[in-house]
């Protein structure tokens, strides 16, 4: 029975014209039939069905995730481009400190996983900031710190993580462009900072939206990570409802789907912008 139904999956993919996104509906029909079939496991679809009332609540409650997701995804990014800025100038200063500093920086960011970051954060970060002598732990601002929220915890945790990655893109696309270019615009009376922002930056900037892009796709797929502290986000509703249903299958299946439609779709405007972006 199962061969047969595989068969017929395997027929109907392929009748699907190469226009059509395959990938996509053959995930769709490979788990309508995992979902009927399987060892006497019950169908289970129906906890996310909207067509039922039970199935409708499940299903907005967990879409609603796709709010929080891209809410810390944009923080955590935001804050990235601003670490990784400042961390591409002070790489290209004259002072062998800050060089060292950078690529020390750098160097820690990589080699500690994003989650075991998350983790000290949320979890250690506070304590440090506790532990301080009271005329430090008075000051302004470090109030919030030793009281991290999970959305603030993890946007700053990608924002750290991301901002290393991005100060490598942000120098090697500043770099990327001929000294001569410097050259020509001071040869005609142009300042430093002028021919930074007026002939550099425009140049640099079409080599480092791709990459830049896909850092931001990396960071989204690392979003899924708070929800280990707590932050509602895609995964750990899903996590709630599964703890609630004893339905793995279809609900980690529906949170793979979600963002498998996040991640194409980033994808694909990624490709977008890199057909119409020319490097010379």
């Amino acid at each position: 029975m199962v061969a047969s139904m595989w068969t017929a999956l395997l027929s109907r993919i392929r009748s699907i014209p190469p226009g059509r996104p395959r990938a996509l509906a053959a995930l769709g029909l490979a788990l309508l039939i995992a979902g009927c079939t399987g060892g006497g496991y019950t169908w289970g679809w129906y906890v996310v069905m909207p067509t039922t009332d039970e199935g409708r609540t499940n299903f907005f409650y967990l879409i609603a995730g796709f709010g929080y997701t891209l809410q810390l995804t944009a923080l955590g990014f935001g804050m990235g481009v601003v670490i990784g800025l400042i961390l591409a100038v002070l790489g290209m200063s004259h002072s062998a400190v800050l060089r060292s500093f950078v690529r020390g920086y750098i160097a820690f960011a990589r080699a500690i996983p994003t989650f075991v970051l998350l983790l000290w954060v949320y979890y250690a970060l506070p304590v440090l900031m506790q532990s301080l002598p009271p005329e430090i732990a008075n000051l302004p601002g470090i109030y919030h710190v030793t009281n991290l929220s999970p959305l603030t915890a993890a946007a700053l945790t990608l924002a750290l993580s991301a901002g290393a990655f991005l100060s490598e893109i942000f120098r090697a696309g500043i770099e990327g462009i001929p000294k001569g270019h410097v050259e020509a615009a001071r040869s005609v009376g142009m300042s430093r900072s002028q021919a930074l922002r007026r002939i550099v930056l425009p140049q640099a900037l079409r080599r480092m939206l791709p990459p830049t892009a896909s850092q931001f796709i990396q960071t989204t797929k690392d979003s899924a990570l708070a929800s280990t502290i707590g932050f509602r986000e895609l995964t750990r509703r899903v996590s709630e409802l599964q703890n609630q249903t004893y339905k793995p299958l279809e609900l980690y299946t529906f949170l793979a789907i979600e963002y498998l439609i996040i991640i194409i779709f980033l994808t694909y405007l990624v490709r977008v912008m890199e057909r119409r972006i020319t490097i010379d």
